[in-house]
């Protein structure tokens, strides 16, 4: 087992949406010295804790460069929750997704290897599974429906054959979707709650299943993943629950103070190839974690309506 509690700790993409998340409960929770790296397209500077380092940088660049920072500031342990990961883009950018998504994680594994670090996590996506039914266990067949996940699943490989190879220190974490503050991209739930903030009228593409896990669970989960998991292997993190999007925007609509929500389907909304289940087994995590998740998706979505307004009723990413 390793401790993370009061060590030095480097955060791929911390000005993000979960990387934020992960950036406080390091700071607050567990005390840890934290440098934020992230190349601020998506993330945001007002999103960094004031007590954390922020370094620019992009993991498209040379992996001597992420080396030499881990080894000036002694990092030992590191996240990666960098990611191109809004997949309508990836259909029209498929090398670019697979550059940021996969090739610049061998740059990371890399990285950490010259620079000895203790642990990594690399942050994975249950987007590489197929279409399926029930909940998802990491021995279950994957069959990725986009670029996307093509990369996602190239990452978790090479987590899997460079601790083989090399006994480079890292674990994979098949993270389902997430729910909450400071969201960066406009996936189904913020685009749902921007179109239900001017009317109870919502345009929506597929009524696939997902599985939401509140961020900050999220991150609680993963700290304690990276202290307790085995290197080269896979997990997956979900809240085990989950719901069809139709049914979303209506709970969504309840809690903005809607009656009732008129939904449209938009065929530009439609995915070309779905996979209309996402639900997620943690069997496999909650036999080497003890944290589980606790927030429910209501109070998630209460949390996320409210920074909404907070935010003066629009997201990070609309100026």
């Amino acid at each position: 087992m390793r401790k993370i509690e009061n060590t030095n700790v480097c955060v791929i993409g911390g000005a993000g949406f979960i990387g934020s998340h992960l950036v406080n409960y390091l700071i607050t929770t567990k005390n840890c010295n934290v440098i934020v790296l992230d190349n601020l397209i998506t993330g945001q500077t007002k999103n960094i804790n004031s007590n954390a380092k922020f370094i620019w940088y992009d993991i498209r660049d040379n992996e001597n460069e992420l080396a030499r920072i881990l080894l000036d500031h002694e990092i030992e342990y590191v996240f990666n929750y960098a990611a191109e990961p809004y997949i309508p883009e990836c259909f029209e950018r498929p090398m670019h997704f697979f550059d940021i998504n996969a090739t610049s994680v061998l740059r990371v594994l890399n990285a950490c290897q010259m620079a000895n670090i203790k642990g990594l996590l690399q942050v994975s996506s249950a987007e590489i599974y197929g279409d399926m039914t029930g909940k998802i266990k990491e021995s279950d067949p994957v069959e990725p429906h986009s670029t996307y996940g093509v990369s996602k699943l190239a990452a978790d490989g090479l987590v899997q054959v460079r601790w083989k190879e090399a006994k480079v220190p890292a674990i994979a974490l098949r993270q389902f979707n997430c729910v909450g503050e400071r969201e960066t991209h406009e996936y189904v739930i913020p685009e749902i709650i921007s179109q239900l903030a001017k009317s109870s009228t919502v345009n929506l593409g597929n009524n696939s299943f997902r599985d939401f896990l509140y961020a900050g669970d999220a991150v609680e989960m993963a700290v304690e993943l990276l202290e307790k998991g085995e290197f080269g292997e896979v997990y997956n993190m979900g809240s085990e629950d989950g719901i069809k999007i139709y049914d979303l925007a209506n709970l969504i609509g309840k809690l903005m103070g809607h009656e009732s929500v008129q939904i449209n389907v938009d065929s530009a909304r439609v995915r070309p190839w779905e996979i209309w289940h996402l639900q997620s087994d943690n069997t496999k995590l909650y036999s080497v974690i003890n944290s589980k998740a606790n927030t429910t998706l209501e109070a998630a979505l209460v949390k996320t309506i409210e920074y909404f307004y907070e935010n003066g009723n629009k997201w990070n990413w609309i100026k």
